[in-house]
């Protein structure tokens, strides 16, 4: 709050007069993204705060001494969580690494281990889809116990807050069929639903890091992520310096089946990258692919009707997307008047609006999105 006392030379400044208040704040600020606090604050008070305390206040907070304050903060963390995995994908892969569906988390119960402090039970739940060589398109439902041990630490130079969830153990993880393509694969469910469970598993060990701005805008990255963070080697060159990536893979796109991306956060100013190439398998050309940025909420309409209905019930199929492109082998495009929460499908399926030339061989589909932040 601001000082409503006379200035006084002789008084030490409000800033030193309540440093160890101010760290607090600008920490949870930081690490709090997303709570009404943070909007409240006036942009003048954060950026003489930021450039008072920022080195102080990172080294501060990263030194081990200060064990009760981590701690604190990593409660702040915890509540954050609660939230942030919500609508959060995973991919699930094959044997050569290739993307063949995703595992789309609904809610996360935690509960902390009284016993160590940077200890948390989670219970993940939610539903996806895969595709698998004998049973073709399949819908699920899974749930995971995973164990977290949290910690984060601070960036003085840009003032970044990044907060690490590292897998220490998973237990049981369920996967329950919803729907399978192949008559055979409804019968004798076991062989789909092992391949499920592992590549469940393989998704949730790598664990994952919150990441958080200044002006407290984060978002969410596989893995151990930090300032001297190298990602995941994906099938394109980093090269897009000063961008974060949203994702550099390849899935494995057969014919009927349809892929996601996202969601990605979008806050104004900022520019959307992406590039895209379709490479054709078993000696055939490379087919065409739709791809279409859309609303978390057209998503979801599209998600109700995959796969089994898709074809059937189109009158309630209205996706309003938007970017789209039409029967692509390879493109390139950047958006920057885009602001919200964003997913990008890429679609092989007969719904697909460019797939009236077909070409049923499997097919690679390699991605580059990256975010250029204002």
């Amino acid at each position: 709050m601001a000082d409503s006392q006379p200035s006084d030379k002789r008084k030490p400044s409000f800033l030193a007069r309540h440093k160890r208040g101010a760290q607090m704040f600008v920490a949870l600020l930081m690490i709090g993204a997303g709570t009404v606090a943070a909007f409240a604050v006036k942009p003048q008070w954060w950026h003489t705060l930021k450039s008072y305390y920022g080195s102080a206040l990172s080294d501060y907070l990263n030194a081990p001494e200060n064990e009760s304050v981590r701690a604190a903060m990593i409660e702040q963390l915890v509540g954050i969580y609660k939230e942030t995995p919500a609508g959060k994908s995973l991919a699930l892969r094959d044997e050569q690494d290739r993307v063949i569906g995703r595992f789309r988390i609904d809610k996360a119960d935690v509960l902390r281990d009284q016993k160590q402090p940077r200890r948390f039970e989670v219970k993940l739940s939610g539903h996806g889809e895969l595709w698998h060589e004998k049973g073709g398109r399949v819908r699920f439902e899974g749930s995971a116990d995973v164990t977290y041990d949290i910690d984060f630490k601070l960036d003085s130079a840009r003032l970044m807050a990044y907060s690490h969830f590292t897998c220490v153990k998973l237990a049981n993880v369920n996967f329950n069929l919803l729907h399978v393509d192949n008559f055979l694969a409804r019968m004798f469910t076991s062989v789909v639903e092992t391949a499920g469970r592992e590549a469940m598993e393989e998704s949730i060990k790598p664990g994952f890091t919150i990441i958080t701005r200044d002006d407290t805008e984060s978002w969410l990255a596989l893995g151990k992520v930090d300032k001297d963070f190298v990602p995941r080697k994906g099938p394109n060159p980093e090269t897009d310096e000063g961008t974060d990536t949203i994702c550099n893979d390849i899935s494995l796109l057969q014919y009927g089946f349809r892929d996601y991306l996202g969601p990605f956060e979008m806050y104004a100013g900022d520019e959307l990258r992406m590039s895209l190439d379709v490479r054709g398998l078993e000696g055939r050309e490379a087919p065409g692919v739709d791809l279409l940025v859309v609303s978390e909420d057209d998503l979801k309409r599209y998600e109700a009707l995959y796969p089994d209905k898709l074809g059937k019930d189109l009158d309630n199929l209205t996706l309003k997307p938007i970017i789209e492109y039409n029967n692509s082998k390879s493109l390139k495009f950047t958006r920057d008047d885009l602001k919200g929460r964003y997913y990008v499908i890429i679609d092989r399926t007969t719904w697909g609006r460019g797939n009236q030339v077909k070409n049923e061989a499997a097919a690679e589909v390699s991605y580059y999105g990256r975010i250029k932040r204002r």
